[in-house]
């Protein structure tokens, strides 16, 4: 039981004040004075020998108080606490019924068995609800809003946190907190139980007062500056962050919190200057090299990814770090290479990343992704059947598993994967999309409408499924009826980015309503700025307006990110070539025949090229 020093020591549970001995029997039935004032002095010599530490002495001097004054409860809460403080738990349980026993408001006996009982409870990991009822009912009978103790009102707060009664944990630390305003546990407890109510503002308010009183706990700062968040006020949870790094400027989980802040913002120069200080703090951790590979990811700077990635995921294997997290590295590595046109470097770290994750689903994807873009079908096909041994049923496996199939030249058998995907998890949204998505791809128009339809009825709330349905509905030329299904998704969220990207670039390809097809892309970017899809349909929305020397910016953009895309290497090439810079139509046109070749018309690129290299002669 040695989990009770945690909680019972250093004055939790405290000597009682002086005992009132004989009070329950009345002076008619009680002791006679003499052998009250024999108990009286063996309970103060108890509590000096205690405090010399001959508890064995204390123990048998508490004990001949309580025979020389069989019913004062005080003697028996007073040898609960001893043994409570000694970490005899069951002692101090018997010792704490005796007392009540004499008397069932014994306010201290309440007190230590609440205790003991919530500390059996956390040394038991999380405890029996048993434990924990009997601790919420002695605590509860101990409970003095006149005169609170901190250490059994938190005990009693996390409690009534841990079994859901938020409102009464609210209740109890706001009592503790009228009369000690400034205990920070308590505060940082009621943010807590704010918090799980989704109540942000509430949260944070209290956390600022925790702030207030300890302004140098950086842990309070930055629970603060997560709750702002929460509440969508990034800005204040920004400036919380640089009070925290300006007050504690070597602290590292202050400057990551602050990186991880300005990249949401989207601000990606200052969080880069955040997780630099990280690395500089930490030379040898990984934080910080992780952070600055997110932040060179969304500014499709790749090889300064690899380049921070290698040295850090070599310290790892050094160090002896976890597989997992050398693995999530690894991931992070791979995708800068693949970025980078280093198609088999990315293939290789990723088989080391299955070699040290070998249940890591997300990075057997990954590496199916990359044999399939490499015409590796059969590689892709058999890291999945291996995945698929320990999980036959997976969804994502079986999504995977008909893509590559249909990579292969294998539509039919890729239906059928998805088909039995449905029957085995109709509770799935995705397994609905996945599905007509195939379908679609089949040229089965009216049996993906059909599907979504039916996924729509069982899970009306969901927008994937009606973005889904009006993106088969665009490959079947039936642009009206997907007009309306990307509007439907936007009258339900209007910052929906995909479907504000797709809606304004099926407008632009077709030359329709331009000025809309615009306003709809740029507010897509705007929400995510730096995505290469959307800089190529905004360049080619206004290539469609002949505003040339506007598509070229963002035409060139999503050309430098999207090297692989044939469509995207197709429109910039058409650009290069109203310019009349045939060269860079020509090299924008080679790199669409190299590309994936989705989604294009390759007799029509090869007659542009033609003319081009006979122009640029």
């Amino acid at each position: 039981m040695r989990l009770l020093v945690c909680l019972l020591c250093a004055g939790t549970i405290g000597a009682a004040g002086a005992p009132a001995f004989g009070q329950n029997t009345g002076l008619d039935g009680g002791p006679d004075l003499e052998a009250r004032a024999a108990a009286y002095h063996a309970f103060i010599l108890g509590r000096s020998l205690e405090g010399a530490g001959d508890v064995d002495g204390a123990v048998d001097a508490y004990r001949r108080a309580s025979e020389l004054d069989p019913e004062a409860s005080d003697i028996w809460a007073e040898l609960a606490g001893l043994y409570a403080r000694r970490n005899q738990a069951e002692e101090a349980l018997t010792a704490g019924a005796e007392a009540l026993r004499r008397d069932a408001d014994n306010a201290e006996a309440h007190r230590i068995l609440g205790l003991v009982y919530a500390a059996r409870a956390g040394a038991r990991g999380g405890g029996s609800r048993e434990d924990v009822e009997l601790a919420l009912d002695h605590l509860q009978s101990a409970r003095n809003p006149e005169a609170p103790d901190a250490g059994l009102y938190l005990t009693l707060g996390r409690l009534l946190l841990s079994t859901g009664e938020v409102d009464e944990a609210i209740v109890v630390l706001s009592e503790v907190l009228a009369v000690e305003p400034q205990f920070a546990e308590a505060i940082v407890m009621l943010a807590q139980a704010y918090e799980s109510k989704g109540e942000w503002e509430a949260a944070a308010a209290a956390y600022e007062r925790a702030v207030l009183y300890s302004p140098r706990r950086a842990r309070y700062r930055r629970q603060l500056a997560g709750l702002l968040l929460n509440a969508g006020e990034v800005d204040r949870a920004r400036e919380v962050l640089r009070d925290l790094v300006e007050v504690n400027p070597d602290d590292a989980a202050g400057w990551l919190s602050l990186s991880e802040v300005e990249f949401e913002l989207t601000n990606y120069p200052a969080a880069e200057a955040a997780a630099n200080r990280v690395v500089a703090l930490e030379p040898e951790a990984l934080r910080g090299p992780f952070m600055l590979s997110r932040v060179f990811a969304a500014e499709r700077r790749y090889q300064d990814m690899v380049d921070i990635l290698e040295p850090a995921i070599g310290r790892a294997r050094d160090a002896n770090v976890r597989p997992a997290e050398i693995a999530n590295l690894l991931q992070r590595l791979a995708a800068a290479h693949d970025r980078l046109g280093a198609r088999e470097a990315a293939i290789a770290t990723l088989i080391e990343a299955v070699a040290l994750a070998p249940g890591d689903l997300g990075v057997q994807a990954q590496l199916v992704q990359l044999y399939i873009d490499g015409e590796r079908y059969d590689d892709a096909v058999g890291v999945i059947r291996r995945a698929q041994v320990a999980r036959p049923d997976n969804l994502a496996l079986m999504r995977l598993e008909a893509q590559a199939l249909m990579a292969r030249g294998d539509p039919d058998e890729a239906v059928e994967v998805l088909e039995r995907a449905l029957e085995r998890h109709r509770d799935d949204p995705i397994a609905h999309v996945s599905l007509a998505s195939q379908y679609s791809e089949n040229d089965r128009v009216e049996d993906a409408v059909r599907v979504l339809a039916e996924a729509e009825v069982q899970f009306p709330a969901n927008n994937v499924i009606v973005f889904q349905l009006g993106a088969v509905f665009e490959r079947g030329a039936r642009y009206g009826e997907a007009e309306r299904a990307f509007r439907r998704v936007l009258e339900r969220d209007p910052g929906d980015a995909p479907t504000l990207n797709y809606l304004g670039y099926m407008l632009a390809d077709r030359g329709e309503r331009l000025d809309e097809s615009v306003e709809l892309i740029q507010r897509a970017l705007r929400i995510d700025p730096n995505n290469g899809s959307y800089l190529d349909s905004l360049g080619w929305a206004y290539f469609k307006q002949n505003r040339f020397e506007l598509a070229e910016a963002p035409l060139r953009q999503a050309g430098n990110q999207l090297q692989n895309n044939s469509v995207v290497q197709d429109h910039l090439g058409d650009l290069m070539f109203q310019l009349e810079r045939y060269d860079e139509a020509v090299d924008a046109w080679e790199r669409a025949l190299a590309g994936d070749r989705d989604g294009v018309d390759l007799t029509a690129i090869e007659d542009k090229l033609r003319d081009a290299r006979r122009l640029a002669r």
